[in-house]
């Protein structure tokens, strides 16, 4: 009996220390997970990058997306941190992670909790619950992923459909192509500069460029703005048209950009700005 004691203390000791060590390795993964959530709320995108293994495996938060690798989580925070300002984490709790195929804690970390942020292009706030999970070779992130719905997020923050109270502006664009300059060159640079960059300025605002293939402006080339009020409209151009003094701030800051497209081409536009009912 003395003996099937002794083994009894024995296994008792040797599990106790090892939950121990899991339990001493969870803490400090835990602190670790946390510090690099806190890089993310002050934007500071290359100290994070400190923090990952080169050879992670991530689970991406984009339907249909395999295992995602170094580059892509390093993507993903620099576009999260360029899309969003004022981010902020809130934990609901921390829990230990463990072992797929054993179930047994294994120092591994997973949290459950919300993202809240302001969208920088359209100014509105956001709140997202997320659950993330991190596991670690060598003191960095090597393996985990994030869980939430990114795609309903983003789908919630800017206006690709006319609703009641919209506004859209058609403008119909005469182009003033510079000499050896083409309009695949203007309408390349359009895309991929202008309207980017304007979504961002004009906050609330989607622009597409778009090209007549039938009617009276077949051929020609136009924009579409879409405002989701005329109040966000009216932030930018007061009730005769002209541009208001945010309107002014707004293009000081997208001066380069425009200089960019003004070495390809320069354009004017006759409009109209409908209400939809």
């Amino acid at each position: 009996m003395r003996k099937y004691f002794i083994i009894i203390l024995s296994v008792l000791f040797v599990y106790s220390c090892t939950n121990n060590a899991y339990k001493i390795e969870f803490e400090k993964n835990t602190e670790i997970a946390k510090a690099y959530l806190k890089l993310h709320e002050e934007e500071n995108a290359e100290a994070m990058f400190e923090y990952l293994h080169p050879e992670m495996e991530w689970h991406m938060p984009v339907y249909g997306m395999d295992m995602g690798g170094l580059e892509d989580v390093k993507a993903a925070i620099r576009g999260y941190q360029s899309e969003f300002d004022n981010m902020k984490f809130t934990a609901d709790y921390w829990l230990p992670g463990v072992n797929t195929e054993t179930g047994i804690p294994d120092g591994s970390t997973r949290v459950y909790g919300t993202w809240t942020s302001t969208h920088a292009m359209t100014g509105k706030e956001t709140s997202l619950t997320t659950y993330h999970s991190f596991e670690f070779n060598e003191g960095k992130i090597f393996r985990g992923g994030d869980w939430f719905d990114l795609g309903g997020m983003m789908n919630s923050l800017s206006p690709k459909s006319l609703n009641e109270g919209s506004l859209m502006g058609i403008h119909t664009l005469k182009i003033s192509l510079k000499r050896g300059a083409t309009m695949e060159q203007f309408e390349n640079y359009f895309l991929n500069e202008t309207i980017p960059n304007y979504e961002k300025e004009f906050k609330g605002a989607k622009v597409n460029l778009v090209k007549g293939i039938r009617g009276e402006n077949k051929g020609a080339m136009g924009m579409v703005w879409i405002f989701e009020s005329n109040q966000a409209r009216d932030l930018y151009y007061d009730s005769n048209g002209a541009p208001t003094k945010l309107n002014q701030e707004v293009n000081q800051r997208l001066r380069t950009v425009d200089e960019g497209l003004s070495k390809i081409g320069t354009w004017t536009s006759r409009y109209t700005d409908w209400s939809v009912y």
